[in-house]
């Protein structure tokens, strides 16, 4: 069943950090879709709720070197 989810990232980023995030978020298993709005600093994600969970991503996107907004964070729904 695929769940939806945003998560707020710290700081405007560039096409090289989008394609980051991206790369990392693509590399957890479950992700079925992953589009970053580079103004907003926004990541929306899409993926299946029975082989990932919403802090995996979050977890991927701090591994990759970025900080996430955990305020006002939008979880699945």
């Amino acid at each position: 069943m695929e769940e939806q989810g945003v998560i707020k990232i710290h700081g405007p980023l560039s096409e090289k950090d989008s394609d980051e995030i991206i790369r990392s978020l693509n590399g957890v298993w479950g992700i079925l879709q992953a589009d970053i709005n580079k103004e907003s600093g926004e990541a929306r994600i899409g993926y299946d709720k029975n082989a990932a969970s919403f802090q995996d991503f979050q977890q991927a996107i701090r591994d990759s070197g970025y900080d996430i907004k955990t305020e006002n964070q939008n979880s699945p729904h």
